[in-house]
């Protein structure tokens, strides 16, 4: 079969199953609108559509965020190349199923209706629980009637509840699995890894606030890796690490590509997402595969992948408090470090 992509970017969240289809043997094609500064196109190369005059001039009047392309919810929403280019793009792959990224943003809606036209099969890329106190999501029985379409989720939500779409399935996030001989402690240092964009939400701040509160009591090594993007909450961690002494023991990282961050895996002992309002995060599933325990927030859609006191620990978000409590569970016994980075 053929498959073909459409995203706003080629965000790595995908980059596993583009690679489990073409080790497969099925064909892939990939449209977005824009590329990302770290990702990887060894398995697809993206043809980047760019954007619609009209949204431009929308973006510039309308966009509270300086006119800047695809750096809010603005963009993500509303954001799409033109309808007529997109058309004739998705009709040259000649492709057998469409996988379309979310269903609520123009780009998508694009898709789908221009997928409709040409009778294509569909797939939707969605981020929600399967579970879910509302059993039923009109949106997705929506597109499964109007458009035929079959929608996955990496979210599991909470087996409580049920789930009344037949057309939702849930598949969680896939790495591969890092068969080596995994060395701990390197410099005789607890060394910390997270990955997120300088946002206040990837909740860098709280992570730093959380190693000044232990610093004194463990030896850490913490290493964020990210891309540059809120300028003002930039300074203001750039100042808490400063003001702190922190400089010695948190190195940021920026715009690696994804080799450098596969090598920053290998060296790391604990991995660390303390961002909030997220959907879903693949560097959970990444970090397990490096044979890392994980702590992660519980305002984020993949924290069913850990099994609290197996392979890591969940904390309430923005609650830093929690977040020491959490990262003493592990490092307190460095033997508990490598017996949940294995199970992991």
């Amino acid at each position: 079969m053929k498959f073909l992509f459409i995203a706003p970017r080629y965000h790595m969240n995908l980059h596993y199953r583009l690679q489990a289809l073409v080790k497969n043997g099925q064909k892939v094609h990939f449209l977005a609108m824009y590329r990302g500064k770290s990702e990887d196109y060894s398995m697809v190369e993206p043809d980047a559509l760019g954007y619609s005059w009209c949204f431009k001039v929308v973006n510039k009047l309308f966009n509270r965020n300086k006119g800047r392309l695809m750096k809010n919810d603005f963009e993500l929403r509303y954001s799409h190349p033109g309808f007529f280019k997109l058309f004739w793009k998705i009709k040259q792959a000649k492709a057998d199923a469409l996988v379309i990224k979310n269903i609520q943003s123009i780009m998508s809606i694009f898709a789908l209706v221009i997928g409709r036209l040409l009778r294509k099969k569909i797939i939707i890329l969605l981020q929600i629980d399967k579970y879910r106190p509302k059993a039923k999501s009109y949106s997705v029985d929506i597109v499964g009637k109007l458009f035929g379409a079959k929608v996955v989720t990496p979210r599991l939500g909470d087996r409580q509840y049920k789930n009344k779409n037949r057309n939702l399935f849930y598949i969680p996030f896939a790495a591969d699995v890092n068969d080596f001989d995994k060395t701990y402690f390197t410099d005789d240092k607890i060394n910390i890894m997270s990955i997120g964009k300088l946002q206040e939400r990837k909740g860098h701040l709280v992570l730093a606030q959380a190693i000044n509160a232990l610093k004194n009591k463990y030896s850490f090594q913490v290493t964020i890796i990210g891309e540059e993007d809120e300028d003002a909450y930039t300074r203001q961690l750039m100042d808490y690490i400063k003001e702190n002494n922190l400089a010695s023991i948190i190195d940021i990282k920026l715009n690696l590509s994804r080799q450098q961050v596969a090598e920053e895996y290998k060296k790391q002992d604990v991995y660390i997402l303390p961002s909030w309002s997220e959907a879903a995060s693949i560097t959970i599933s990444e970090a397990m595969s490096f044979k890392l325990p994980v702590i992660s927030s519980d305002d984020n859609g993949t924290k069913c992948y850990i099994e609290e006191g197996v392979n890591g620990y969940v904390f309430t978000n923005r609650n830093t408090d929690d977040l020491v409590d959490k990262i003493e569970a592990i490092v307190s016994d460095r033997d508990r470090i490598s017996k949940m980075g294995r199970a992991g």
